[in-house]
């Protein structure tokens, strides 16, 4: 059989449970993705639930390198919602100050790994609503003093922006997209935390927005069943 393997162009999405729950029901803005680059792009999504920048940044290295690097087509980190737990018991929360300099050190190594800073996207931790994941923690018998609050997520979410534009790459500023509408709790889901539909349909859209101009040379591969060539099948698949 004339030629070999087919490969597609990756889009290769990096975070915590915002990207990890991103095929689920309410959280399923990589389904959407996912669906809109199908047969253009294939979806690797790298996201670990309750992880920080900290460990994922030395995570990195068993995540992607340069022959990986070299297949994908744009990348994406979502992180930002655990760095800006308060407590200090938590080993979760990371201080604003290391929380920026570990995002750059991401986004540097994967320069290093000679990804142009034009495909890379990062995207800000959304808004909390503090009060339904108290109560959601209840649920789960946990004490619902959990460090989080609406007020210093957004300052994470600023500085992952400022981040974005001090190293000339591509960000989504979700946590002020999602504040400007006066009902913006219809974005989280049940736990306050994480994505809801509404929330989902609104990423994707600004992702997809975002991936459309980066991937615009990644076209459908192979041809449309209703343009083969019925006479001269083999010469489709060439």
């Amino acid at each position: 059989m004339a030629g070999g393997l087919v490969t597609w162009p990756k889009l290769f999405l990096l975070g915590d449970s915002q990207t990890q729950l991103g095929f689920s029901d309410s959280g399923c803005w990589l389904s959407i993705v996912a669906n809109h680059f199908q047969r253009r792009c294939d979806v690797l999504s790298r996201g670990f639930s309750g992880y920080n920048t900290r460990w994922l940044k030395l995570m990195l290295p068993r995540l992607i390198d340069a022959e990986l690097a070299k297949t994908c087509a744009a990348i994406t980190l979502f992180i930002g919602s655990n760095d800006a737990v308060a407590l200090p018991e938590s080993p979760q929360g990371v201080p604003l100050p290391e929380y920026k300099q570990t995002v750059k050190d991401i986004v540097q190594y994967l320069l290093d790994l000679n990804v142009s800073r034009e495909k890379i996207i990062l995207i800000s931790p959304p808004p909390v609503d503090a009060d339904l994941w108290s109560v959601s923690l209840t649920k789960k018998g946990v004490p619902p003093k959990h460090g989080l609050s609406n007020e210093r997520t957004c300052t994470y979410a600023a500085a992952l922006c400022d981040v974005a534009q001090e190293l000339g790459v591509g960000s989504i500023d979700l946590y002020t997209e999602m504040m400007k509408s006066e009902e913006w709790r219809k974005y989280v889901s049940f736990d306050g935390l994480h994505l809801a539909k509404e929330g989902s349909q609104l990423l994707s859209e600004l992702v997809i927005r975002k991936l459309e101009k980066i991937t615009s040379d990644c076209e459908v591969i192979f041809p449309d069943w209703k343009e083969l060539d019925y006479e001269n099948l083999s010469s489709n698949f060439s």
